[in-house]
């Protein structure tokens, strides 16, 4: 498999992702997609407009299905010694660590990198994309299950996320701080 494949193994239950710990890649089909966490129903991620800390995994899902959002939804797996409680807080902190998405280096993957660094031992350094952190979570084994929603037609089952370097990752966020 190539780093932009993703092998969607589960069939989307919205039930089923209100429990666990959720990589979330919304807008999967544009170039970057946007990359969150979802702990137990609660969703957290750093935008260009900001934090988003603690939005309803229900009100995730509605937003999901009404805009037809082409989203990813990557369990990881449960953490040997931490609560997903603690998991989600201290995610939380990690988040407010970083005023908004800008073009002097936070992008909405830096609480990201801090977490897996924290909690699963994925040194921050080795990731500047979500493929590389793909990668280092596919190697590691952490991957639970991959579903996702809004995806269109799939071959086998592999959604293909679209390539990109960190020049198009920072010309997009130039053009959406312009908006």
């Amino acid at each position: 498999m190539s780093r932009n494949e993703l092998y969607i193994n589960q069939s989307f239950y919205a039930k089923a992702i209100k429990k666990g710990i959720y990589l979330v890649l919304l807008h999967a089909n544009r170039v970057p997609p946007h990359i969150g966490i979802m702990i137990d129903n609660e969703y957290h991620s750093l935008t260009i407009k900001g934090q988003e800390l603690t939005i309803s995994g229900n009100a995730l899902l509605k937003n999901i299905g009404l805009r037809k959002i082409s989203t990813v939804f990557i369990k990881i797996k449960k953490h040997p010694i931490f609560s997903n409680q603690h998991l989600n807080e201290s995610f939380m902190e990690q988040v407010k660590l970083f005023d908004k998405v800008n073009t002097d280096g936070n992008t909405c993957l830096s609480p990201i990198k801090l977490f897996f660094e924290e909690f699963y031992a994925i040194g921050k350094e080795k990731i500047n994309l979500v493929f590389d952190l793909l990668d280092e979570l596919k190697e590691n084994d952490f991957i639970e299950e991959i579903c996702g929603m809004n995806l269109g037609e799939t071959n086998r089952n592999i959604f293909y996320l679209q390539p990109y370097n960190e020049a198009d990752l920072q010309q997009q966020i130039a053009n959406e701080i312009k908006k």
